[in-house]
């Protein structure tokens, strides 16, 4: 499942899981999403790659494959990968989404800095071990730690929406919205209690 290439590292850095498991495997599956490194969310663009050591079983897992697909959605928009395949086909095009995807990247690192310095100002710890993993983690969204009774006080008294395990949309933080962000986790931390989940 390889949904979030270019957010946590680089585009090849964040291979780097798959060039292992190409090391090992002979049979594989690849799921890529397009969702989020080329903003197609509503669009649901991605590829399924199939590597096979021989001919005969990529011949039998296409056949599946392919009655998969009829079965589930026939035939779905071509306007998604054609956006896809004309950006990657084109140097420039390709360049200049590499350099929008770490631009991305960039701020969402710089994002769980921020957010992590935030928390530590307050004397808020979100693990036993502080709030270093916040920094530590990649991708789009973190694992914060608050409990599910923290996360529902949350958005009862603040108006601030997390998933309920705790998970954190780290590309929606803005220097405009944390501070508000870490004042409303440290002051329910504080009533609620810090029983870590992580």
């Amino acid at each position: 499942d390889f949904a979030y290439q270019g957010f946590g590292d680089g585009l090849f850095e964040d291979a780097g899981g798959l060039h292992a498991l190409a090391d090992a495997c002979d049979n594989f599956l690849v799921c890529s999403s397009f969702s989020k490194n080329f903003g197609l969310y509503r669009d649901r663009c991605g590829a399924l790659t199939v590597v096979a050591a021989a001919p005969e079983v990529a011949d039998a897992v296409q056949s599946q494959v392919k009655a998969v697909v009829r079965r589930n959605y026939s035939n779905p928009p071509a306007h998604g990968p054609g956006i896809v395949t004309t950006v990657l086909d084109d140097p420039e095009l390709r360049t200049r989404w590499e350099a929008e995807l770490t631009a991305m990247r960039d701020r969402i690192h710089a994002m769980r800095h921020a957010f992590a310095a935030g928390l530590d100002d307050r004397g808020v710890r979100l693990s036993a071990a502080g709030n270093d993993f916040v920094v530590h983690q990649r991708g789009m969204f973190t694992m914060s730690g608050l409990t599910t009774k923290q996360v529902a006080t949350l958005r009862e008294s603040h108006s601030i929406y997390i998933v309920g395990s705790g998970r954190i949309n780290v590309a929606g933080m803005t220097d405009d919205n944390l501070p508000r962000l870490c004042d409303a986790i440290a002051e329910v931390t504080s009533l609620v209690g810090a029983d870590f989940q992580i």
